[in-house]
């Protein structure tokens, strides 16, 4: 008996709810793996990917060259 007879014999056997739970299961593996085989066979991001990725560093608020200045050597300055 292969892996996929085993798994529908097996579902089979339980209750509805826990059918649901397997399927979701399932889908979940789906979509890690299919993930994680794209990521690997890419080796740049997209224009998207980085604006996202630089969004991360983005400052709250504005700031002068001046006031980056004077905290830098006030060392440990607040902004």
């Amino acid at each position: 008996m292969n892996h996929l007879n085993e798994i529908t014999a097996h579902s089979q056997r339980l209750p509805e709810s826990l059918q649901k739970e397997v399927l979701d299961f399932v889908c979940f593996l789906e979509a890690r793996y299919s993930f994680k085989s794209k990521m690997q066979n890419r080796n740049e991001l997209t224009d998207k990917e980085i604006d996202q990725a630089c969004g991360i560093l983005q400052a709250p608020h504005g700031i002068t060259l001046e006031q980056m200045d004077a905290a830098i050597k006030n060392r440990c300055g607040s902004l």
